[in-house]
């Protein structure tokens, strides 16, 4: 596997998976994944409002790494809601 991809996709989504696993049994740990979206928000806007598109990928590549980051997380907390319902 080629280390850029890795680095900009598949450790970032590793990293949310992570992190909000870690906080899984704690009852507002869906405020994790509410920070990464808006986190993810604020990359997003930045990214488009720089004056020379062409000059800042690395800006860019941070804003899909944060939307990796988000989904991972997202992933994570909606398969554990669902476990929850399912069970009850």
């Amino acid at each position: 596997m080629n280390s850029v991809i890795f680095t900009v996709f598949v450790l970032p989504l590793l990293i949310g998976v992570m992190i909000r696993w870690m906080f899984l049994k704690w009852k507002r740990g869906y405020l994790i994944s509410g920070v990464f979206v808006l986190i993810s928000v604020i990359v997003w806007l930045w990214t488009k409002h720089l004056a020379n598109h062409g000059v800042d990928g690395t800006v860019m590549l941070w804003a899909w790494m944060t939307t990796i980051l988000t989904v991972g997380s997202l992933i994570v907390g909606g398969t554990s809601l669902l476990i929850k319902k399912i069970k009850h």
